[in-house]
């Protein structure tokens, strides 16, 4: 498949301070695209750069063969390219509803109804629980609602920032059940995920970072030796 996303000789951090280093990406239409690594690789780091939440030092970033480096993050969502960071990022005082909208702010009236409609047909436990305070929503809810809010723009590419992070096991089975479907209905995603058994049950190709550069990219279904020796920088063997 031709590549939706990519980016080259990646280098960006926060002020002068260098995270990622130099990385080469390539993202192709229907990819579920895993990133992991160990802590401090430099993962959320590549997603915020890849969004322009991050100081970029060097490198380029095309979307559908569109440059999207040097541009804002709102014109990088308007472009097609959809950010859910990690930790809650909705307005818990605000209905289901009133933050669907709030993702939709700047559109059309006829847009932003379709986009809540599609929100709420994607997500039918939020199409029940319309009216409730995101706040009073369970943590696993509340991430699908912070995921609907990304993707009722309709975006090429959605990227995932440590979904699962602070949530019960149980939950985290139910994230990874909608990621699942949401790849499953024709969204390309990117998700960073420190629960590596969990993203390479579902994802269809792994990149692998260690000190802010990629030390592999391909398939997914790395076991766990092998990501281990990723991890502490063996290599791995064949």
């Amino acid at each position: 498949m031709a590549e939706l996303l990519t980016a080259r000789g990646l280098a960006a951090g926060y002020g002068p301070m260098r995270i990622v280093n130099g990385v080469d990406l390539d993202v192709r239409a229907g990819d579920l695209l895993a990133i992991l690594g160990p802590n401090g690789a430099g993962k959320s780091t590549l997603l915020k750069a890849l969004f322009g939440l991050a100081t970029e030092h060097a490198g380029t970033i095309h979307l559908d063969g569109r440059p999207l480096h040097g541009r804002r993050p709102r014109e990088r969502l308007a472009a097609g390219l959809a950010y859910v960071p990690q930790g809650r990022c909705n307005f818990p005082l605000m209905s289901v509803t009133e933050n669907l909208e709030m993702a939709l702010h700047q559109a059309e009236r006829a847009t932003a109804r379709e986009g809540v409609e599609r929100a709420r047909a994607l997500f039918p436990v939020l199409a029940a629980r319309a009216g409730e305070r995101a706040g009073n929503l369970s943590g696993g809810e509340q991430q699908m609602l912070e995921m609907a809010m990304a993707i009722v723009r309709a975006p090429r590419v959605l990227l995932l920032d440590e979904p699962t992070i602070g949530l019960a096991p149980v939950v985290i089975a139910d994230v990874f059940r909608e990621i699942r479907r949401l790849h499953g209905g024709g969204l390309t995603l990117v998700i960073v995920e420190q629960n590596t058994r969990k993203a390479m049950e579902i994802a269809t190709r792994a990149v692998v970072m260690r000190m802010g550069r990629v030390v592999y990219d391909g398939a997914g279904g790395l076991d766990a030796d092998r990501l281990g020796a990723l991890f502490l920088g063996r290599g791995v063997g064949g």
